[in-house]
Formats: structure tokens, C-alpha cells, sequence
């Protein structure tokens, strides 16, 4: 590429990454372990990212000791930390690629383009960990090319090597993820040495100066391996496929071999059809769908300017055809090594959340295959790099939808906690919240136990939590005993312990558009809307732990203004003072809510009001809620029988109460054996 153009590289992978990863950046959060990690350096400070990183990665640990402290809580400038490193490590790969094959510049361009939009990773945007990802891989890359730059320029070789050495060793002691493709750098020297070497070429002078040249390196590899074996361990993940080896050796070896076949394949090819898969009708509204082919066509576009703007000068020689076995044997190389963490520990490598963080591995490698395959093609330049245009638009559009996803969990986290403190204004320290399995796939009961310290005990520094949130389907026979009451358990949460008991428990529902329901076990045990696991969990359900009085504190950064007062929002006050048996209060709500004009996206918001009304003798209304309720579905009539029989046996005796209780009961056919619709089954 001519001098007065080698600023095209760094503006277009720029401006793949902004299409890519920047468009939403405003309007993303943080996610899974971004929201631990910064309640905890909030909290304990450096002394408790040191603890929390102590017993897995602790010297990649030390990364965040830097950064957030500057970053704090802001999402947004994590995210353009994220992005700046994604861009970083194509830039880097781009300068790898013209150090290794010095003529290859639309390989080395393209490659780096394929690379930092490979859809085959979707978790770009959770940006406290993932930017900390790309910090490492941009020491792999960067000790990788200062590496073949010391070839290239012996003169030069130490003031190359040293840097290289120590990019590579902090590589290593980082994490695992690039830990094996260490490996593959003799293989990179070795094209290296070979193309600097003087004819009559030799394999083996070739082979032995590269080797003699990765011994530094080797000395680093071989030295981590020691230390993590015999003196760290081996962190969260056990290394299973020993113990595989030693019970069926032949077992363990087809295992190994399917395992590395089918994860080359599953990262080298299948990860593109994540690009190539249209927006399902109910994935976008129609706004967000134009927008997603707008980035498609504006991807495409780019693509064809930067063709246009790195086309050969008129009048110049056609490159010579050349062999492309190269890049591709290299990223095989790389594919039989990469996935070396997982297969030791038996972890799949898929393309959903959360397993395709080990694509990350193979990221590289598999973009050097397919790269290596287009440009083996013998097509015209100008066809070549249009198809890979809308390879680079596709993939754009993948990162769109994925970021469409996120913002929407973003939504419904702070929807979700606005709507907590607005029910439990107070909750008394020690008590477990049991749930569903929550409507946000970013984010997991481990990362919303943070957020729900962060609100309710905020001035807390003591290694102790105050609260826990968990779901059943993961908790129940691990941290969670059982769902017998009086049950003591810890929950080590690394930079501290929850010390809770079965007897202090509250469990809730949460399935938008639907209000946030603390769950009624005398209502909801014959719920079949709810999974079967959380009416059983509702044997530990105690309202006694929500406390009417308190302060909860949403930091406005994370969750956002507090929204204008809503249906939810009169909902949940009524529903606390339905627990309090405040029954006029309850109507006053009522009435603030039903004068919104909006209405409840389930029928048991009803309740409260329903309950309220026959309390306060206005029976005509506790009626007419009755109707609206049970006009949905069958399953509501029956939680309705069990409302009704509490409010005959609680509420002040009349006739009213006594009309109204007959007729719901004949109504409903109360008395009678009830079977639940087809589609909603006990089982669920």
C-alpha cells in the first residue's frame, strides 16, 4: 500500500468496529461479570478484586486494578475500551500479516477486517470483561509480531526480542484462552526465516533457527505450565480428560480427536451462519429492522470504497498468482491447539451465550482458514473483495442484532430493581430471594446478587453479604441446601461470603411486560402459570424479611432515573400494603392506578384490589375485578376460588361478603376437580 494511503487501514477497521460495536454504545450497560466486579471494587476496593481474582487469573486480575478505578461504573466509556481494543487487535494483526508476508496487503487487510467481526463471538458488549479479553490478545498479537519484526530486522533483533519475550510471558500468565497458540509461533518464524533466508533454501536450517529463536518463548511456556500445575492449580475448571486418559485411554483419544474436528469446524465455518441468518418477524420492531439493513448496506458500501481507494495504480503489474497454502496449514495449526483449555476440561465450545466466549480461542485461527480460502479462489480482485464485503456487512449485521438483545436486558435489569425497592422497600440482612429464571440472558443470578447488595446495603464494606439472589433451577442441591426451612448455608462469592438460612426467604416472579409479583404461596401453590420449581420453592417463602420502611439507593448511572410513577408502580405499593393488610390504602392506590388508563399485564395484579375492596365493603368493585381477572383463563378462575375463600374467612362477616363469595364460587365452579388447559400443565 502506497505511503500516502496507509491511513485507510486504521480508519476502515475503525469504522467496521464503530458499525459494529459503537451504534448502541449510549444506550448499553454492563452485564454477567461486569456487574460483580465493579460492585466489588466499589465496596472492598483493590483489596477485594484481589480476592475476588485470587483463585482464577489473579495476575490478569491486576489488569483491573488499573482500569477501573479510572472507569468506575461509567458503561459508556467501558464500552469504547472495548471497542478500542477489538480495533487494536485488528490493527495489530494487520502489521502481523505485512511483517510476515510483506506483499500480501490485501490479504493482511481483509484478514484483519474478518477478525474483528468474527460472529462467532457475541459477547463483545459486555465491556468490563471482554475489554480486558482484548487486552491479552493484543499482548499475544503484539508479542507475535514484534517477534517476526526481530527476524525481519536483525540489526534490530534484541531491542524486538525483549519486548516480545515479556508481551508473550504476560500472555501466558494471564489467562488461558491464547495460552496453547504459543505453540504455533515456531511455525510463524519458521515462514519467516524462510523467506529472509538466502537461496538454496533448507527446511531443516529453516526449522532449526526457528526453533532456536521460539526457545525464549518456550522457556516462558514451559515455566507457566510448571507453576499452574504444582504451585496455582488449575483454577475453577479441573483438568477431567486425565482423568478420562487413565480409565480408557482409546476413549479419551477419540475424544480428543472428535473434539478437535468438530470445534474447528463448529468456529471455522458454522460461526458464519450466525452472520447469514436473517432477523426473525418478532426479533425487530420495524424501526430497528430498517436499521439493521441500513448497516448492512452501509457496511457493504465501505467495503467497496476501501476495494476502490487500495486498487492498484493505473499502469502498474498485476501481482504475480501466488500459493495461499500458507495462511491456511498456519490456521489449521492453530485450530489443533487452540482448543486445548476446553478439551482438557471437557467445556463445550457452542455459538450461544455464554459458551461462545471459548470461540475466542479460535477466533484467529479460523479467520486465517477462511481468508486463506477466498484469496486462494482464482477470481478477479475486484469480485474477491466484494464478496468479502458482504461477508463484513453480514457480520456487521450479527453484531447489531446482538447488541439489540443487550440494550433490551439493560431495559429490563433497571425495570426490574426499580420495581424491587417500590415492593421491598426494606429487607432484612440475611435473606435469600428466590426466583424465576430471570428474562435477561446477559445476565445471571451470580451477577444480580451485586446490584441487589448495591441497593439495599450500600455503606456494607464487610466481607460479609447482606443479601443473595438465586435461582432454583441452579442453586437447589449446591449453595442451596434444600427447601426445608431452618437450613444453614454459605455462598462463597469470592470477594465475600453470604451466610443465609432456609428460614429467611422470599420468593418473587418477574416476566415482563408483567409488574414484579412477590409470590402468594396460598394463592400461587395452584399457579400453573409458574414453573413447577419455584411453586416449590415457595415452601420457604416468608414475607416477614420485607420490610415496609427503608432507603434502597439505585445509583442513577446504572439503573437510570427513577421512572414516573406507573402501573407497576402503584401495583407494587399496593401490594405491599396488601401484605400489610392495610386495606385502605390499598384502594388509594388503586385508584392512583386504575386513573392512569393503563392496565395489568396479569390478571393477579387484580388481587390486591380485589382483596382491598371486599375488606372495605365496596363489593361491586371486588366483583368487577373478579370478572376482569378470570375472563382471561380458566388457571386464573381457580386462583381466584383460593383469593375468595381468604376473603370469606378474613373479611368483617355481611351479606355482601357472603353473596359475593357464592357467587364466585358457582361461577367458578370451585368445588369442582379442575384440570389445568392444554399448555399449561403442573409439570412445567
Amino acid at each position: 500500500m502506497r505511503r500516502g494511503r496507509i491511513w485507510i487501514v486504521p480508519l476502515f477497521l475503525l469504522g467496521l468496529a464503530g458499525l459494529a460495536y459503537g451504534l448502541w454504545a449510549t444506550r448499553l450497560g454492563i452485564y454477567w461479570d461486569d456487574v460483580p466486579i465493579t460492585w466489588i471494587y466499589h465496596t472492598y476496593g483493590a483489596e477485594g478484586l484481589t480476592r475476588y481474582f485470587s483463585t482464577n487469573r489473579p495476575v490478569w486480575g491486576l489488569l483491573y486494578q488499573l482500569t477501573v478505578p479510572v472507569l468506575g461504573m461509567h458503561a459508556l466509556a467501558w464500552h469504547a475500551l472495548a471497542i478500542l481494543g477489538r480495533w487494536l487487535s485488528g490493527v495489530l494483526l494487520y502489521l502481523f500479516l505485512r511483517a510476515v508476508w510483506r506483499d500480501r496487503e490485501d490479504f493482511a487487510l481483509w484478514t484483519a477486517a474478518l477478525f474483528i467481526l468474527y460472529p462467532g463471538f457475541s459477547q463483545q458488549f459486555i465491556p468490563v470483561v471482554y475489554s480486558h479479553f482484548f487486552i491479552v490478545l493484543n499482548f499475544f498479537l503484539g508479542s507475535f509480531l514484534l517477534s517476526v519484526l526481530a527476524v525481519r530486522q536483525p540489526s534490530r533483533r534484541w531491542r524486538y526480542t525483549l519486548p516480545a519475550w515479556a508481551l508473550g510471558l504476560a500472555n501466558l500468565l494471564c489467562m488461558e484462552y491464547f495460552f496453547f497458540l504459543e505453540l504455533t509461533r515456531p511455525l510463524w518464524l519458521a515462514v519467516a526465516v524462510w523467506q529472509e533466508s538466502p537461496a538454496p533454501r533448507s527446511l531443516w536450517r529453516t526449522a532449526k533457527r526457528a526453533f532456536t529463536l521460539w526457545l525464549p518463548y518456550l522457556a516462558s511456556l514451559a515455566g507457566v505450565m510448571l507453576w499452574r500445575a504444582f504451585f496455582f492449580g488449575y483454577g475453577l475448571y479441573k483438568p477431567v480428560f486425565y482423568e478420562m486418559l487413565a480409565q480408557n485411554p482409546l476413549g479419551a483419544l477419540g475424544y480428543w480427536l472428535s473434539r478437535t474436528v468438530q470445534d474447528a469446524f463448529l468456529t471455522t465455518f458454522k460461526a458464519w451462519g450466525n452472520a447469514f441468518q436473517l432477523p426473525a418477524a418478532q426479533e425487530l420492531v420495524p424501526r430497528l429492522l430498517m436499521g439493521y439493513y441500513a448497516v448492512l448496506g452501509a457496511t457493504f458500501l465501505l467495503g467497496l470504497v476501501v476495494v476502490w481507494l487500495t486498487r492498484a495504480p493505473r499502469g502498474a503489474a498485476s501481482p504475480q498468482p501466488r500459493i495461499w497454502a500458507a495462511p491456511v496449514l498456519l490456521g489449521l495449526a492453530g485450530l489443533a491447539v487452540a482448543g486445548v483449555p476446553y478439551w482438557l476440561t471437557n467445556l463445550p465450545v457452542q455459538l450461544y451465550f455464554h459458551a461462545d466466549r471459548f470461540t475466542l480461542s479460535f477466533m484467529l485461527s479460523a479467520v486465517l482458514v477462511v481468508s486463506g480460502l477466498f484469496f486462494a479462489l482464482p477470481l478477479p480482485r475486484a469480485l474477491r473483495l466484494t464478496a468479502l464485503s458482504v461477508f463484513l456487512a453480514f457480520a456487521v449485521g450479527y453484531q447489531y442484532r446482538s447488541a439489540v438483545v443487550y440494550m433490551r436486558d439493560w431495559v429490563v435489569m433497571q425495570r426490574m430493581f426499580w420495581q424491587l425497592s417500590w415492593r421491598m422497600p426494606g429487607i432484612q440482612p440475611g435473606t435469600t430471594l428466590l426466583s424465576n429464571e430471570l428474562p435477561m440472558r446477559h445476565y445471571s443470578d451470580n451477577s444480580l446478587t451485586a446490584p441487589l447488595n448495591w441497593i439495599y446495603a450500600p455503606e456494607n464494606t464487610a466481607p460479609e453479604l447482606r443479601y443473595a439472589l438465586f435461582y432454583p433451577t441452579v442453586r437447589l442441591g449446591a449453595n442451596l441446601p434444600g427447601l426445608e426451612k431452618g437450613l444453614p448455608f454459605e455462598w462463597d462469592y469470592l470477594a465475600a461470603t453470604f451466610k443465609g438460612n432456609t428460614a429467611q426467604a422470599v420468593t418473587f416472579w418477574y416476566k415482563p411486560p408483567a409488574c414484579l409479583r412477590v409470590l402468594d404461596p396460598e394463592i400461587d401453590i395452584e399457579n400453573w402459570t409458574l414453573p413447577i420449581y419455584l411453586r416449590n420453592a415457595m415452601a420457604l417463602h416468608e414475607t416477614a424479611p420485607i420490610l415496609p420502611q427503608g432507603n434502597p439507593i439505585l445509583p442513577e448511572i446504572l439503573f437510570g432515573a427513577e421512572p414516573q410513577p406507573n402501573w407497576c408502580y402503584y401495583f407494587e405499593k399496593a401490594d405491599l400494603a396488601r401484605q400489610q393488610k392495610d386495606w385502605q390504602a390499598v384502594v388509594r392506590w388503586g385508584e392512583q392506578a386504575f386513573a392512569t388508563g393503563d392496565y395489568p399485564n396479569d390478571p393477579l395484579e387484580r388481587f390486591p384490589f380485589i382483596e382491598a375492596y371486599a375488606h372495605t365493603g365496596d363489593y361491586d368493585r371486588a366483583m368487577e375485578q373478579t370478572r376482569l381477572a378470570g375472563e382471561i383463563s380458566p388457571v386464573y378462575q381457580r386462583l381466584l376460588c383460593r383469593l375468595w375463600r381468604r376473603i370469606e374467612r378474613e373479611a368483617p362477616p355481611t351479606p355482601e361478603r357472603d353473596a359475593s363469595y357464592q357467587q364466585v364460587m358457582s361461577d367458578f365452579a370451585c368445588d369442582e376437580p379442575f384440570t389445568p388447559p392444554p399448555g399449561i400443565t403442573p409439570e412445567r
